[in-house]
C-alpha cells in the first residue's frame, strides 16, 4: 500500500513577467522525499517555497499539507521553514533562542528540554547549547542554528530556502550531511539552490524554475532524458551586445537571459540543447557580426543528477 502525499502542490500560478503565458507547478511528495528547486537569481524559487509554507498567495492553484490548507494552525505546526536570511536573536543563547520558539509553538513544558536538544544534536550543534548567539561567527553555524529552530517543534515538512547559500565547501557539505540525517528521520524537505551538484545525491525530486514558471518538475529518475540536455552556459562577447541579446531572446532554446559584470560583455543563460546545437547558435552570432571572446559551461547548476 503506497504512503499518501505529505505535501500537494496542484496547478499552482507563480507570477511570471508581463506579457508572458503562466505555466502552473504541479506535485506531490510523500515522507522522506526531497524536492530540490533549482533555478538562477529572481527565478521564482523563493517565492514558490513561501507560497508552500503559507505566507504567500499564489493564485490560482492549491497547497495542502497532510490534506489541509497551509493557512490552518493545524498545518502550519507540521511545517519548519528556513528562510534564505533567518532572523537570529543576538541577545539569546542558544538554548533561550530555541526555548523562545518552542514556547511559540505551544510545545508542553516537559517536552522542550528534550526537543530542544534533540534539534540542536540533529544540526551537531549539541555543543552550543549555552553559547550567545552574538559568539556564533561562522556563517554555517549560524544557518544550522536557524535549521534546528525549524526543526524544534518536530514538523513533517521541513522547507529550506537557499539552503547553501553562502556556504564555504566545508560547511555546505556538513549541511548536506544534516539535511540527509534529517531526511532519514522520516521528513520531507523542500530545498532551493541556485546550484544542485552537492545535492545530487539527496534529492528525488526536482523542480526547475526559470521566469517564475516550470522547466521541468518530478521525480529525477524520470526527469533525466527531459533534463538531460540543460547547460548553464556564460558568453563573453566583445562588440555588438545589443545584438547578441536580441538574437539570443529570440531563441526558444535560451532561458533566463542575464547580462551580467557589462564592464566585461558577459551573458549568462540555461540552454535547452546539446553541445553541438550550442555551437550553431554561437556560429550564428558570429555571422551576424557578434565577436565572442570564450564561453563556458557551469557544471555544478545540475552537476551529475543529469547524467545516466
Amino acid at each position: 500500500m503506497s504512503t499518501p502525499p505529505l505535501l500537494q502542490v496542484d496547478r499552482l500560478v507563480l507570477h511570471p513577467a508581463a506579457g508572458k503565458p503562466s505555466q502552473p507547478v504541479s506535485f506531490e511528495l510523500s515522507p522522506g522525499e526531497v524536492m530540490g528547486v533549482l533555478g538562477p537569481p529572481d527565478s521564482g524559487k523563493s517565492e514558490l517555497l513561501r507560497a508552500l509554507v503559507g505566507i504567500q498567495i499564489c493564485e490560482p492553484g492549491r497547497v495542502r499539507i497532510g490534506g489541509q490548507s497551509p493557512s490552518l494552525s493545524r498545518s502550519r505546526s507540521l511545517v519548519g521553514y528556513v528562510p534564505s536570511a533567518p532572523a537570529l536573536y543576538e541577545e539569546f543563547t542558544c538554548v533561550e533562542y530555541l526555548g523562545f520558539f518552542a514556547e511559540a509553538f505551544g510545545l508542553e513544558n516537559h517536552y522542550r528540554p528534550y526537543l530542544i536538544r534533540e534539534a540542536l544534536r540533529l544540526v551537531r550543534l549539541e555543543d552550543c547549547l549555552r553559547t550567545a548567539i552574538a559568539d556564533l561567527r561562522s556563517h554555517g553555524v549560524r544557518r544550522r542554528l536557524a535549521l534546528a529552530r525549524a526543526l524544534v517543534h518536530d514538523p513533517h515538512l521541513l522547507v529550506v530556502d537557499d539552503c547553501l547559500g553562502r556556504l564555504d565547501r566545508a560547511e555546505a557539505r556538513l549541511m548536506v550531511e544534516v539535511l540527509g540525517e534529517i531526511r532519514n528521520t522520516g521528513k520531507t524537505l523542500v530545498l532551493s539552490t541556485t546550484s544542485l551538484a552537492e545535492l545530487t545525491a539527496l534529492c528525488s525530486h526536482l523542480c526547475i524554475l526559470v521566469g517564475h514558471q516550470p522547466l521541468a518538475c518530478g521525480e529525477v529518475r524520470v526527469l533525466r532524458p527531459r533534463i538531460s540536455n540543460l547547460r548553464m552556459m556564460q558568453v563573453q562577447i566583445l562588440d555588438r551586445m545589443p545584438e547578441a541579446v536580441r538574437r539570443l531572446e529570440g531563441d526558444r532554446r535560451v532561458f533566463h537571459l542575464l547580462q551580467n559584470l557589462p564592464n566585461y560583455n558577459l551573458l549568462r543563460f540555461l540552454f535547452d540543447g546539446t553541445f553541438q546545437e550550442f555551437e550553431d547558435l554561437l556560429e550564428s552570432l558570429r555571422r551576424a557580426g557578434v565577436s565572442i571572446v570564450s564561453y563556458a559551461e557551469d557544471p555544478s547548476f545540475l552537476g551529475p543528477i543529469a547524467g545516466p
